[in-house]
């Protein structure tokens, strides 16, 4: 019992770690190399008061950002300390790089114990995962909504009067829209106000409605921002591709949802946005006849399809043994959540192990402990065949195996007298190691767009240098044959051999430019659907 738990503390580390060194890369990667030395001192340390931090970044030996020269230049803000002032310059960049970390919600400050930390879940939404926000708002609002979003995300806080101004003289030809836009936002709860006075943590859990505007600053509001994106992804992800009537499915869900906007967000843990409730509030069949406007019938077999385990069990009836057509019906939001996990670990297994590696692993998550024989007979595969892909599965984390000795004997533990079982849990196997997996993808595949990016632009600059250098060769070389009459014809003939090696360089430059931009376009779409896969698994 305490090996198991011990091995589960150590997958908690890890993906912990994993989440860490992907929100410090980031940091680095969009504010700069101090800032993200800063929240990686913080990670490592835990909870610190701002000379703790100063302190400790100062002796930090390795890839310290404070010894490469002047620690300003390192942040977009207007502070101009010389590098000459030593401590002082030192102490200003990581006074304003802090400030600048909890504006964000990057860290979070204790008013009460005057520490400062990590708010692991805020930073890795707001920076990390934004550009799926990015895509949502796209999706919901066009250009209005992500002119205004971009507002939100550069300034962090900003009165909502002057985060239209700003919207507007960004956009002028939009600004009725983004006025309506900036309403429904407010209507929604996707922006929250706060007393300028107040903690920058403390954050409203409901959704508010301002009945005019107010002087007071205002935020993104992550925690509704998340729940309506989840119910995007339900759509999109689950009812879309399990229901043929996906858009009856669809209706039914967005009538629980109207109802449960209202509802209070469930806390997490510290450092995390708030969530979705797990349930919807209940409504009877009458009410979801009336507010889904389609064929009675239709609806009604949608519904009670929802209810049944090949419909995920979306749906929970509460109602009595006599009348139980009738209800009252809640959405589980948790059962679909589970339902859309459930698929990402298939995707991630079959990426790695192949159609056998997802036959085993259903098998394994239906039966609990099963033999390699007989899971061999199950999945229709060799023996030789089913071993290797279980031992793969068991290097990833995916399964664990048992051994239980044939006898009673428990000192007689000899391979041969043993029986050894493949087990498989969603919680304690597959779901942490998926995590981990997708954490340290995700890292990787951003490290590499970000190599691939600066190849693409730096193609692109030399094609740009080679096609004016030609251009000006041309030019001069028409100029001097004009000018010299008499060796027109060796002129035309150097004339040729110049244009033709013009020609062949930008051919070369030309290709492997388009061989960047095919490189970028192919880990930009990777990149999206491990950002996708990570919010399912960590933040719904």
């Amino acid at each position: 019992m305490t090996r198991r738990h011990d091995g589960h503390h150590d997958t908690h580390a890890r993906i912990l770690t994993e989440h860490q060194e992907l929100l410090e890369s980031s940091i680095s990667e969009q504010l700069g190399p101090l800032a993200g030395f800063l929240v990686h001192a913080l990670n490592r340390r835990g909870p610190l008061t701002l000379k703790e931090v100063a302190d400790a970044v100062k002796r930090e030996p390795f890839n310290n950002p404070l010894h490469t020269g002047d620690a300003t230049k390192h942040i977009g803000c207007p502070l101009a300390v010389p590098v000459t002032a030593g401590d002082m310059a030192t102490d200003a960049a990581i006074k304003e790089v802090m400030a600048r970390l909890v504006l964000h919600r990057v860290v979070c400050y204790d008013t009460e114990n005057h520490v400062y930390s990590v708010a692991l879940g805020y930073g890795l939404f707001l920076r990390t995962l934004f550009p799926l926000v990015m895509q949502f708002f796209q999706r919901r609002y066009g250009e209005t909504g992500v002119t205004l979003l971009m507002v939100f995300y550069q300034l962090a806080t900003v009165p909502r009067d002057a985060a239209v101004r700003l919207a507007m003289e960004r956009r002028p030809a939009l600004s009725e829209a983004l006025r309506h836009c900036a309403h429904e936002m407010e209507r929604l709860g996707f922006i929250e106000y706060f007393s300028a006075g107040g903690s920058a943590e403390a954050a409203a859990t409901t959704t508010t409605h301002s009945t005019g505007l107010s002087p007071d600053p205002c935020r993104l509001h992550v925690g509704n921002i998340l729940a309506e994106m989840l119910h995007d992804a339900i759509q999109q992800q689950l009812l879309a591709e399990r229901f043929a009537d996906g858009g009856v499915a669809a209706a039914v869900m967005e009538a629980f949802t109207t109802a449960t906007r209202t509802r209070r967000l469930e806390e997490r843990s510290h450092g995390f946005p708030p969530v979705h409730p797990r349930t919807s509030a209940s409504l009877p069949l009458r009410v979801l006849l009336r507010e889904v406007p389609m064929a009675e019938g239709v609806v009604v077999e949608a519904v009670s399809r929802m209810c049944r385990p090949d419909g995920d069990s979306l749906l929970s009836n509460d109602g009595t043994a006599t009348v139980a057509i009738e209800g009252p019906y809640r959405f589980r939001y948790d059962a679909a959540i589970e339902a859309m996990q459930r698929d990402c670990c298939e995707r991630l297994v079959f990426a790695r192990h192949g159609v056998l590696g997802v036959r085993l692993m259903k098998l394994l998550l239906q039966h609990h402990n099963m033999e390699d024989r007989m899971l061999a007979e199950e999945a229709i595969a060799t023996l030789s065949r089913t071993r290797e892909v279980l031992h793969a599965m068991l290097r990833d984390g995916y399964v664990r195996q048992q051994e239980v000795p044939k006898s009673g004997v428990m000192a007689d533990r000899q391979p041969k007298n043993s029986v050894f079982l493949w087990g498989c849990s969603m919680e304690k196997d597959l779901l942490p190691a998926v995590r981990m997996q997708v954490a340290k993808a995700l890292r990787i595949s951003l490290a590499r767009l970000s190599v691939e990016r600066q190849t693409a632009t730096s193609k692109v600059a030399s094609f740009t240098t080679t096609t004016t250098t030609g251009s000006n060769n041309n030019n001069n070389h028409h100029n001097n044959c004009c000018a010299a009459s008499s060796t027109a014809a060796t002129s035309v003939a150097a004339g040729l051999s110049l244009t033709a090696g013009i020609r062949g360089d930008t051919g070369e430059v030309i290709a492997e430019t388009l061989r960047c931009q095919r490189a970028v376009a192919a880990l930009e779409s990777s990149v999206s659907a491990l950002m996708g896969t990570m919010l399912v698994l960590d933040f719904y």
